[in-house]
């Protein structure tokens, strides 16, 4: 189904073909013909398509800032075939926000970093549209907010589900412009040919943090996908490997990764998936990688986690019974009490039917290595509505204004502005329910 060959690296990245596989799947049930990209045509085609985008990007790094976005916003227009939403630069939101950014500057005495989060509907059919008009609206948000010019930068996935449904010219110039002059996450870094992998090499995926870092510690503006995907590819990378994560941080068995790893060979499921399951051998010396692999692979429905084929818990938004057996099992070799395992199931399932995840790990990630060495974060939703009244909603923002001893102080913009105060998860999960579905 998928035009670049998924291999075992030993890597993060051997995840990727367990969801990809699931992705594929989903796309096969569509009816969904692939464009046809030969092994040779892409030789020789993807190398110049991609000093194409290179150089596409030096002319917008030249051009100023306001004309920059006038062109994305038109090429965003265009690519929404028409179905555009009217974006009000002077909402309520738009100035309450614009007011706290500048308290924030002055209060820290530097600007603040902002941050358009935004939700992500399906890629095909009646609402994919709409992926266009947020990133649209997002961009036009932060210049709003930041009420000078500026180059909302957009992190983005250079990956199979971005790409293959492109032409090979539009495959190549997409990864070299959005992945060079946007924040590229190259997920096929380990597999492209060595011309274009030089051309592109910034953009690989383990590099990703530090760009992301260094934008937004010189205060710049990224504009981000919450959700990481959408909601399938979402709940395996981010809602099933974080739950585990965390169960793991509980487990009195986490210093003991040998027991850990007897414990689930006692499973059959994991021990065919210990023997089929697309993991290097980088990951295989990890028995917290092989317990993660397993379970993203069981809430897939791949086959080699003992799951019933095509039973993608990911893609129906809902554990299947197979896949909860897997989880169980995974808690059961953690060595977790009755009652903590009640708790982790209450957790997952409250988080698994929604289609934007918590993202913990992500504003953890914001909060140790920008909040913490002295920049302030403004966070702007920009959320999609469907049904009788399609549309984009930018929201309310929330601010991050300074850290100490792990908790972090901020206000949630509105009619009537509040104080908040909490660690990185909890407003992950506060700001989640209140966004996002």
């Amino acid at each position: 189904m998928y035009t670049y060959p998924i291999r075992p690296s030993g890597t993060a990245q051997d995840l990727m073909g367990i969801v990809a596989a699931d992705a594929a799947h989903a796309v096969a049930r569509a009816g969904i013909n692939m464009p046809n990209k030969h092994p040779l045509a892409r030789s020789f085609l993807e190398p110049p398509c991609n000093l194409g985008g290179l150089l596409v990007r030096a002319v917008l790094e030249l051009l100023p800032a306001d004309r920059a976005l006038a062109i994305h916003d038109a090429v965003y227009r265009r690519l929404a075939e028409g179905r555009s939403y009217h974006f009000q630069e002077d909402a309520p939101a738009l100035r309450r926000a614009q007011a706290e950014a500048r308290r924030l500057a002055d209060a820290a005495g530097r600007q603040p970093a902002l941050i358009g989060l935004v939700s992500h509907p399906p890629v095909l059919g009646e609402m994919g549209h709409l992926n266009f008009e947020l990133v649209r609206h997002a961009g036009l948000a932060l210049r709003a907010v930041r009420g000078r010019p500026c180059r909302p930068r957009n992190v983005v996935a250079v990956d199979h589900f971005a790409l293959d449904t492109a032409g090979l010219v539009g495959e190549g110039l997409y990864a070299g412009f959005m992945g060079l002059y946007h924040l590229g996450l190259d997920r096929l870094a380990l597999t492209r040919a060595p011309l274009s992998a030089l051309i592109v090499g910034e953009t690989a995926w383990p590099r990703l943090a530090w760009r992301l870092d260094r934008r937004l510690a010189e205060g710049g503006e990224v504009v981000i996908a919450v959700s990481g995907g959408v909601p399938e590819t979402a709940r395996l990378l981010y809602a099933a490997r974080e739950w585990i994560a965390a169960q793991r941080q509980k487990s009195p068995l986490r210093g003991r990764p040998a027991e850990v790893l007897r414990r689930l060979r006692q499973d059959e499921g994991f021990r065919r998936f210990e023997a089929e399951g697309p993991l290097g051998p980088g990951l295989r010396r990890s028995v917290w990688r092989m317990l993660e692999g397993w379970t993203v692979s069981a809430a897939a429905g791949h086959p080699c986690s003992g799951a019933v084929p095509g039973s993608s818990s990911a893609e129906a938004g809902r554990l299947e019974p197979e896949a909860w057996e897997a989880f169980a099992a995974g808690l059961s070799a953690l060595g977790l009490t009755q009652e903590q395992r009640d708790e982790a199931r209450a957790a997952l399932a409250e988080e698994w039917p929604r289609q934007t995840p918590w993202r913990r790990r992500l504003f953890r990630h914001f909060a140790g290595r920008i909040l913490a060495r002295g920049r302030p974060l403004l966070f702007v939703p920009v959320v999609h509505r469907w049904g009788a009244r399609p549309g984009i909603v930018v929201g309310e923002a929330w601010s991050w204004q300074a850290m100490a001893a792990g908790r972090i102080s901020g206000r949630v913009l509105g009619d009537a502005p509040r104080q908040w105060q909490g660690t990185a998860d909890e407003f992950a999960v506060e700001f989640g329910r209140a966004n996002y579905a």
